[in-house]
């Protein structure tokens, strides 16, 4: 199936899932949101959306990907999993529940997934990216637990400046080479699993598109923006204040991977 028809399949029948043209219009307006970052602005019009027509597929899975979004596992699992039992092939239910199935590290209940929505809709790029890297990681050299003070720790915020937080460096391997001094290593490690589940995913969907291994990234939650630098199979992760530019930020981070000693990032 092609790409526009799966769109299609997505949206379509709008008028017989949402009676009400006005919440029609407020998922409409909750979505544009949601592609510019503004997720509360985005939930509160799903949630007034859903109270006129409380059985929208397209309500539902527009509030989980705003769950996902702000890392609100369960909630995103419990709309998901509403859309799939008024529709067992809906394909971006299914992408989303084999997302949080990767973010915890669980191939075993993500496979099955993707296979179920690549079944239907075979030419579906997302999906049969994150099955891509499944099947890649069946090949990967295994994880080496390294100590995050083998090497010596992120220097404190006074030091490196830019008021950057849960600053850590990994191996693409998921090895946590470095990890800021406020962060514990139980923190840390938990961190460096989740960087390493975000890049692979990343990784995987831009090289199925022909864009190139992943350079840098740009993350907004709730709790501030997360910059993501990679260079020379390291990865370096820094969460800067909700508000700061993007631009300032990845030079923030460039300053920091030079701080702790690293080889210069490629311009």
């Amino acid at each position: 199936m092609r790409v526009g028809a799966l769109l299609e399949h997505t949206w379509s029948g709008i008028s017989g899932l949402v009676r009400s043209g006005t919440a029609t219009a407020l998922f409409r307006r909750a979505d544009q949101y949601r592609n510019e970052g503004r997720y509360t602005e985005a939930m509160a019009l799903v949630a007034r959306g859903l109270a006129q027509a409380p059985d929208s597929r397209v309500g539902h899975l527009l509030a989980a990907y705003l769950h996902i979004a702000r890392r609100e596992t369960e909630p995103a699992r419990l709309a998901l999993l509403f859309v799939l039992a008024q529709d067992p092939h809906h394909p971006r239910a299914l992408l989303g529940l084999a997302r949080i199935a990767l973010e915890e590290g669980d191939l075993d209940a993500a496979t099955p997934l993707l296979d179920r929505a690549l079944q239907f809709y075979p030419d579906f790029p997302e999906a049969q990216a994150l099955r891509d890297m499944i099947d890649s990681w069946s090949n990967a050299a295994p994880v080496v637990e390294t100590a995050a003070r083998s090497t010596p720790a992120c220097p404190p915020e006074h030091e490196h400046g830019g008021g950057a937080r849960e600053l850590i460096v990994t191996r693409a391997d998921g090895g946590l080479l470095r990890s800021g001094a406020d962060i514990d290593d139980e923190r840390a490690k938990s961190l460096a699993q989740h960087l390493t589940q975000v890049q692979r995913m990343a990784s995987a969907t831009l090289g199925r598109a022909g864009l190139g291994p992943l350079r840098h990234a740009v993350i907004e939650t709730g709790a501030g923006t997360t910059f993501l630098l990679h260079e020379r199979d390291l990865f370096l992760s820094a969460t800067l204040g909700e508000a700061v530019e993007i631009g300032a930020g990845l030079a923030t981070v460039g300053a920091l991977w030079a701080t702790l000693g690293l080889e210069p990032p490629i311009a």
